[in-house]
């Protein structure tokens, strides 16, 4: 049971949301008709990312011409989340160029760009496109870079290359605590073994 200060806590965040919805739909509303035409019915854009991605795959022209924009942080972070897809790789340099720009940006608001970014780099980022990626996890200065390994993870156990740079990173403090979770496959047990 609460207490009378945990009720007005409480009822305090109920209203600050409530508030913060409200916004996002105005602030949204020229984008969800546009998503609308186009036969994606949705709310709020924030909604997107909890939906699979063929559900709202033709909505990726009109998804990145207002990550472009100015929205706020909440907005534009459900942007770049719900580009977090592998259909989205046509547009990756233009991601790639957004998560750079975002890294040194202070978040000021709920959602964090520079994190959504980074899992629609790793998330979109083409086959053909690994050493690029390789480029952005090993550089340090670069937030949220534990998201960028996803793509590493899954091709870890296939490709020696990819075996031998998530060996290397498993030095990088920022990635450590991620790469020792995941589980040794045989590819990787004789690399640690030398």
């Amino acid at each position: 049971m609460l207490t009378e200060e945990g009720k007005k806590r409480r009822d305090a965040l109920d209203a600050e949301i409530t508030e913060r919805i409200a916004a996002f739909k105005v602030e949204q509303r020229k984008m969800l008709e546009e998503l609308a035409e186009i036969g994606i019915h949705v709310e709020m854009v924030n909604r997107l990312p909890n939906l699979p991605t063929s559900d709202y795959v033709q909505a990726l022209p009109i998804l990145i011409k207002h990550l472009r924009r100015e929205y706020s942080e909440g907005t534009l972070a459900s942007l770049a989340r719900s580009l977090a897809a592998k259909d989205a790789s046509e547009y990756w340099d233009e991601l790639v160029a957004m998560y750079l720009a975002s890294a040194h940006r202070i978040s000021t608001g709920p959602g964090n760009l520079a994190m959504a970014l980074a899992a629609a780099v790793a998330a979109a980022c083409p086959k053909n496109r690994l050493d690029d990626l390789t480029n952005l996890v090993k550089n340090q200065r670069l937030p949220h870079r534990v998201l960028l390994l996803t793509p590493f993870k899954k091709r870890r156990g296939r490709d020696p290359a990819v075996a031998r740079l998530i060996e290397e990173l498993r030095h990088d403090p920022a990635l450590a605590k991620e790469i020792g979770r995941w589980k040794i496959l045989p590819s990787q047990a004789s690399l640690r073994s030398h």
